[in-house]
């Protein structure tokens, strides 16, 4: 009776407990508790040895699983080997594949496949799985816009097939987030301007300044940089005259011209943000794609030369002469072709170089003569553009800003002119209410963000968007470096691996430089370390004063002390830039590695220093009074040990130092025997 009533009391229990045996939940799969503790690796191999691995689901499960082992690639493979679906399935394959093209930093490719994927979703549940899919928002708006760029540049047959996809995603954007931005480039792109667009601005550039700067163009791209400035020189306005100035000096120099506030000052914002992102950012390194010929044939400069020494007429007629020959190649009489046209339009014969401008092959002429002959000649655009489509676009913002500095805007309907004055807290509704789609604008107004609350997602944007400009080149700079700082070693080394650094300008390959020093000693490759930390000494560019301490480290970890010394003392003669910890810690490391190459005078030098002058910093000035201690007791200078002991058994903030100290004191006790007053003085007369 006593058990049946204690079994009937423990069912109650269960039962009240929600334990029921009749009701208990059944025992988990072993997939769902791999999945339960995120034994993803694990799991994987389940998923792969079920009998139907090859089923929609176990693929999709398979694929999920990869990326959430942060293995994107394995995910694509296994998705782009996969037949297509239907329906749901279909949906999640192109889903999952739209996360790992983003997982593998291709953002373009993730669009795309998320709006494949949104072809087989019902609206509910399109607008439900978009808006859920995190920062998907602002990379859905800057991939079109990406793409709509591309677009302006693409002149061959898949010119038409790119636009489908950019209605396709704009369909999408228009569904998911109906916002003032999609809804102003649908109208955009139906031919309807914008109801708030921005009236025409009065032009700075008159037709005669538009000739000058193609004659300009011209002279530069035969290297004749004096003849260019002083065309330049007779610009009418004062700022245009300044913009062309720091043309000529990029191009003759490769580096960016440093006095562009004065377009800030005129509100021109377009013509500052032209220099502040730096948009000919890739040609730092080279310009040879601007000139004619190669410059580095000392037979192409030695022949150019002989004709540009020649009066114009006397110089067009040598050229006929060997236009004339039957021996020359073909690529010799295109090149001679170029340098008529180069010549008469830097010599104003307009009817001539007309001439020669209709026979030629626009696509293959030096950058700066493409330009001269589309303000001379008023050409579209893609008649100049290179073939290749990833040249086209590379090169069709540069031709676009340039056409606009000079007088003629590529796109008035949905740009800004370039000479567009406006203040700059007007600059938001600018880029993104009026002209949405104005590149320039919207560079402009993203530096303006990222100057005065720079952070990780503005460097995102901004490194996908503006990738071919210094902007964009800061921004990768500045992901890298905060990847680093957080110890996201392969992010770090993926931000870095995006930037070509010999083509950077010093401030920045330093800048690059120095986070590859951190992210090769975070990930133990002191070796790569030690060679890329030369490379940066070698810029003669000041070196970040913690890498410097970093590296001093290493070499002292390498027993390379006196490599070490060289740079702990670098830093101290910088000391003044260093906060008082940094200079006691300096101080501290100069007095370790004078004790490491057994030069204990110089080590107690340092160690006292320290001690006198920076009291404040505890831990360094406690640890070098620790330190001195020990070479004073050495050399049997005991009472002056004990001082300086004593001083850190009671200002030592950890238990640690005050009983190290203060057995160190002991053991000095039983060395000294009987203990002297204190103050008296060692002194020992022999006799």
């Amino acid at each position: 009776m006593k058990s049946r009533l204690v079994f009937s009391l423990l069912v109650a229990f269960l039962a009240v407990a929600g334990l029921n045996p009749a009701h208990a939940e059944e025992k988990q799969s072993f997939e769902q508790w791999l999945e339960h503790y995120r034994a993803w690796d694990r799991l994987e191999k389940e998923y792969a040895h079920e009998p139907s691995a090859d089923t929609p689901e176990a693929v999709l499960k398979r694929a999920q699983v990869y990326l959430n082992l942060n293995s994107p690639e394995k995910a694509l493979e296994l998705i782009e080997m996969t037949p297509a679906f239907t329906g749901q399935s279909e949906a999640d394959r192109l889903w999952l594949g739209g996360q790992a093209h983003r997982g593998l930093g291709d953002l373009t490719k993730a669009v795309l496949w998320y709006t494949q994927a949104a072809r087989f979703m019902p609206d509910e549940e399109l607008r439900s799985r978009f808006k859920a899919e995190s920062g998907l928002e602002p990379i859905w708006h800057d991939v079109w816009l990406k793409m709509y760029w591309s677009w302006l540049a693409n002149h061959t047959i898949s010119r038409d097939s790119q636009r489908e996809a950019l209605d396709l995603i704009m369909a999408v954007g228009i569904k998911v987030w109906p916002n003032e931005f999609w809804n102003g480039v649908h109208s955009l792109l139906q031919n309807q301007p914008l109801a708030n667009a921005a009236p025409p601005a009065s032009a700075l550039v008159s037709s005669a300044d538009t000739m000058l700067i193609a004659k300009a163009m011209a002279s530069i791209s035969l290297e004749k940089f004096d003849e260019a400035s002083t065309h330049i020189t007779k610009l009418s306005n004062e700022t245009v005259r300044q913009f062309w100035a720091s043309t000529l000096y990029f191009l003759n120099s490769g580096n960016t011209p440093t006095n562009i506030d004065v377009f800030l000052e005129g509100n021109y914002l377009k013509a500052y943000a032209f220099w502040s992102g730096n948009v000919l950012a890739p040609y730092s390194k080279s310009r040879t794609d601007w000139f004619l010929g190669n410059p580095d044939s000392a037979a192409w400069t030695k022949f150019r030369n002989n004709i540009l020494n020649m009066p114009p007429e006397a110089a067009e007629k040598a050229i006929d002469n060997e236009l004339g020959s039957m021996l020359i190649s073909e690529q010799t009489a295109a090149l001679l072709r170029n340098f008529k046209l180069a010549l008469s339009l830097a010599n104003g014969n307009t009817s001539a170089a007309a001439t020669t401008w209709n026979s030629t092959d626009k696509s293959t002429l030096p950058i700066c003569l493409r330009l001269a002959g589309t303000l001379a000649f008023k050409e579209s655009l893609n008649k100049v553009l290179p073939e290749n489509p990833g040249e086209a676009f590379a090169l069709y913002p540069v031709l676009a800003a340039l056409s606009g500095a000079a007088g003629m805007d590529v796109h008035p309907k949905t740009e800004a002119p370039f000479w567009t004055a406006a203040p700059q807290d007007q600059l938001q509704s600018l880029s993104t209410v009026r002209y949405p789609l104005d590149r320039l604008l919207l560079l402009a107004y993203w530096q303006q963000r990222f100057t005065q609350s720079p952070s990780v997602e503005l460097a995102k944007r901004g490194a996908y968007l503006f990738d071919d400009t210094s902007f964009g080149i800061r921004s990768l700079i500045h992901l890298a470096d905060d990847a680093v700082k957080n110890k996201q070693l392969q992010h770090g080394a993926f931000y870095l691996n995006r930037i070509d650094d010999t083509a950077l300008p010093p401030e920045l390959r330093m800048a690059w430089l120095d986070i590859k020093t951190r992210l090769e000693l975070d990930a133990g490759s002191q070796g790569k370390a030690l060679e890329t930390y030369q490379d940066m000494v070698k810029t003669d560019e000041p070196i970040p004063v913690m890498t410097r301490l970093r590296m001093a480290l290493l070499y002292q970890q390498r027993r390379e002390y006196e490599a070490a010394q060289k740079e702990l003392l670098a830093m101290w003669d910088a000391r003044a830039s260093m906060t008082t910890a940094l200079q006691a810690e300096t101080l501290f490391w100069l007095g370790e590695g004078e004790q490491a190459m057994r030069n204990p005078d110089k080590a107690l030098d340092y160690y006292l220093k320290l001690a006198w002058q920076y009291p404040q910093e505890n831990i360094w000035a406690l640890t070098a009074m620790y330190r001195a201690s020990l070479i004073y007791e050495k050399r049997g200078k005991y009472e002056t040990a004990k001082k300086l002991l004593g001083t850190v058994v009671r200002n030592a903030a950890r238990k640690e130092q005050r009983v190290a100290a203060q057995a160190r004191i002991d053991a000095i006790d039983k060395k000294m025997g009987e203990e002297k007053n204190e103050g008296e003085s060692t002194l020992v007369y022999p006799f």
